[in-house]
């Protein structure tokens, strides 16, 4: 009968996990909405349809239709009209020809996120009347972030009281002849964690009330069709068994959990079933997570994180009750307290040894979910608010460090002399960087809160820096060409060019002006368009050209009558705020640390994960006690070694080359064209020929054929691969290698005249 009712919780937690795990989305965003967003109608649809990337709860969500001035138009109910109830629709009444602004507001199944949005459509007239752009916001509520805290930390006090009980405390003294004044300590410390794991009790159901006080304020849970509809959602239901599963837990600890009759009551079932109480709490954090809104790999997703927050909880909590435990031993006298210091850091060295290294690699797996990549790392509001909290986490598992590697020996030193003059200053310095590291483990769980809440970083939008107007101005051969771009962030802009000669007048014989936009990151082809003449040397070119983050290249052509091609060359930077501006306006370290870690990809991951292989091994073979406690850290570091020689494998073998980190240092001037021209002239006419068609004297005698630079052959290649090609040549061709004639820097001109001859070309053939 006890072992059954050990095994019920488990099997009630398992069935529990088992019914709740769906593949969803996190904020529900719109994937598809008919009329689209900006559209420009001449017969209107029958229903306005939105489809959401995950279920929504329809008599909690809206959609709305505004004309231009504002008011109203009265529409159909919202309905779903797809079995999985992610496709939202409002049928439409006889419309006025007009602009029409859609505003819409959702409830997510999952974990209670509210999202909103708008976008404007057209019937028979422009939809820019209205907006032009599709908006969409997550609203972050300060109350649910606040309550998924509370949460959190009251779990880690639950969880804290049994687990340092059970797992470090009771196996120092279980089988040790304790004293009359250590008993006490015993007694005392069981008393005290009860209190503590009643508050923690208190705590989660601030965050229950927090819960309902901050969804009843949109969504006004008091009416009893609302409370259904919201009880009906995944959220509500874990509210629920949130608050069951608390409910048990107070009955058990304030009924079962008894130490009045001493001692004897400190390691009974009770004490069991608290563990796994705790355990089942932590679980309904997890099927509520941006985890549990992934549609691959769910149940692997949801587990992780479960154990990232088991990790976190036996952490944190077992870190406040170690701090406590110090602080109550104070009264011992030096060898008895010398001796229970040493033993707890002896057992909870091992215990937070694996909780960490658990939280680093599902930490590592869960970043990889839901940040997005390097960019939304830096760039969005959770992944700044991530990396604010792996800030926060370096500084106790630094002291943890500190602890194992320097105050664990001193306490083996004061163990074996508890009389010397140092015992009582080693033992207090001890005591308080368990503190600080407490301290910091609790706000750890704020940002953990907090992150909970965010719209995560790969749904959601950067963090753009204000719009405005960004001005470069370029002298090429006779001509000055000045272009202002707005709004200057990444997407949609309007490149102003204004062309003025030598003496500042405006030119107004240009034929054509075309601009050519390359993505110097990597290799992803170039786009081009023509400007539209304004007249008095003025043309505007709008569209979608810079819409990667990074460095580009802008390059300007201006055709003449009687003349050649006029070239203005521009490098620019769409910086993680979505900002563009001239590279050389200053070095951004976020933006350098994604870019850097953008271009290798994964070799300095790789390499990183490889490093927190090592480095844990040596960790896990100072921190463990026994051999069972060393098989479990070096399996993380085992993983984690296998993790990262992966991908350093996969770097090596299939995105290594040469060129790889090759970066052009020159900007396509007149002067460095020039430069390149003379050195084409003089060593590649024989193969390619006077206009790189591959066509020279010697190309008939040569298998394979040399490349036509004219055909668009260097828009498939970065420049560092041009630049190693002429410097190594190229195996099984009769490309030479010219590394003993040019220098670097002529190679880099060379680079920048063989993409002249290609621009040249396109130009040519855009104009006939």
């Amino acid at each position: 009968m006890k072992k059954f009712r050990r095994t019920l919780p488990l099997l009630l937690i398992a069935g529990l996990l088992w019914l709740w795990v769906q593949p969803v989305f996190a904020h529900a965003v719109p994937e598809f909405s008919n009329p689209a967003p900006n559209a420009l109608l001449d017969e209107l649809p029958d229903n306005l349809i939105i489809q959401f990337n995950e279920p929504i709860v329809p008599e909690l969500s809206r959609i709305e239709l505004l004309t231009q001035g504002g008011e109203k138009v009265e529409t159909g109910p919202l309905q779903l009209i797809d079995a999985n109830g992610r496709t939202a629709a409002v049928s439409l009444p006889d419309l006025n020809q007009g602009a029409y602004l859609v505003s819409w507001q959702v409830l997510s199944t999952v974990d209670g996120h509210t999202t909103s949005g708008t976008f404007a459509f057209g019937y028979g007239v422009a939809a820019t009347a209205v907006a032009s752009e599709s908006t969409v916001i997550a609203q972050l509520s300060v109350l649910s972030a606040v309550a998924r805290w509370l949460t959190l930390t009251g779990i880690a006090l639950l969880m804290g009281l049994f687990a340092f009980r059970l797992l470090v405390w009771n196996p120092i003294v279980a089988d040790v002849d304790l004293e009359a004044e250590e008993e006490a300590l015993d007694l005392k410390l069981a008393q005290i964690g009860i209190r503590v794991g009643i508050a923690g009790i208190v705590l989660i159901g601030l965050g229950l009330v927090i819960i309902f006080i901050d969804q009843n304020r949109t969504y006004d849970l008091l009416q009893t069709a609302n409370l259904q509809s919201w009880v009906g959602t995944r959220f509500g239901t874990m509210w629920l068994t949130r608050f069951l599963l608390l409910a048990l837990s107070h009955f058990n600890l304030s009924l079962f959990v008894d130490v009045k009759n001493g001692r004897k009551e400190l390691r009974g079932w009770e004490w069991w079933l608290g563990l796994v109480l705790a355990v089942g709490l932590s679980l309904t954090v997890s099927l509520i997570s941006h985890s549990a809104a992934l549609t691959e790999e769910t149940t692997q997703a949801i587990l992780i994180d479960w154990l990232h927050v088991l990790a976190a909880v036996v952490w944190v909590g077992g870190l406040l009750f170690l701090a406590i435990s110090l602080w109550q031993a104070r009264t011992l006298k030096n060898e008895p307290r010398a001796w229970l210091n040493l033993s707890l850091i002896l057992n909870f060295s091992a215990i937070a040894a694996i909780s960490v290294g658990l939280l680093l690699t599902s930490g590592g797996y869960l970043a990889a979910k839901h940040v997005g990549g390097w960019t939304e790392l830096v760039g969005t509001a959770y992944g700044l608010l991530l990396l604010g909290k792996i800030g926060l986490a370096l500084l106790p598992i630094a002291i943890a460090g500190i602890n194992l590697l320097f105050v664990k020996p001193r306490l083996s030193a004061v163990y074996d002399a508890p009389e010397n003059e140092r015992t009582p200053r080693v033992l207090r310095g001890f005591g308080r960087l368990v503190w600080l590291e407490t301290a910091v483990a609790l706000l750890i769980l704020l940002a953990a809160g907090v992150l909970t809440d965010l719209q995560r970083g790969v749904d959601a939008p950067l963090l753009a820096d204000a719009p405005g107007q960004a001005t470069v101005t370029q002298a090429a051969e006779d001509l000055q060409v000045e272009m202002a771009i707005e709004p200057a962030l990444v997407g949609n802009n309007s490149f102003d060019i204004r062309i003025t000669d030598e003496n500042g007048e405006p030119v107004t014989n240009a034929e054509q002006v075309s601009v050519r936009y390359t993505f110097l990151g990597q290799s992803i082809g170039s786009s081009s368009g023509e400007a539209e003449n304004l007249g008095n040397g003025r043309y505007r070119l709008e569209g979608s050209y810079i819409s990667l983050i990074g460095t580009w290249q802008v390059e300007v052509s201006i055709r003449r009558p009687d003349t050649f091609d006029t070239f203005a060359a521009f490098r620019l930077e769409a910086g993680v705020g979505g900002n563009i501006r001239e590279l050389d306006s200053g070095v951004r370290p976020l933006e350098a640390f994604a870019k850097f870690m953008n271009r290798t990809g994964r070799g300095a991951t790789g390499a990183g994960i490889v490093l927190f292989a090592l480095l844990w091994g040596f960790v896990g073979i100072r921190a463990a006690k026994n051999e069972g406690q060393l098989v479990v850290l070096l399996a993380i570091s085992l993983v984690c070694f296998w993790l990262g020689g992966s991908q350093l494998f996969t770097f090596f073998t299939v995105e290594y080359t040469p060129a790889k980190f090759a970066t052009n240092p020159i900007l396509p001037d007149v002067e460095s064209v020039a430069i390149g021209q003379e050195l084409f002239n003089e060593n590649c006419i024989a193969c390619h020929g006077p206009e790189g068609r591959g066509d020279g004297p010697t190309a008939l005698t040569l298998n394979p054929p040399p490349a036509d630079f004219a055909a668009g052959h260097t828009a498939t290649h970065t420049d560092g691969d041009l630049f190693y090609w002429i410097l190594q040549g190229i195996e099984e061709t009769a490309m030479p290698a010219f590394g003993e004639q040019f220098t670097e820097e002529q190679a880099w001109h060379l680079v920048n005249y063989v993409r002249r001859l290609s621009v040249r070309e396109d130009t040519a053939v855009s104009s006939q």
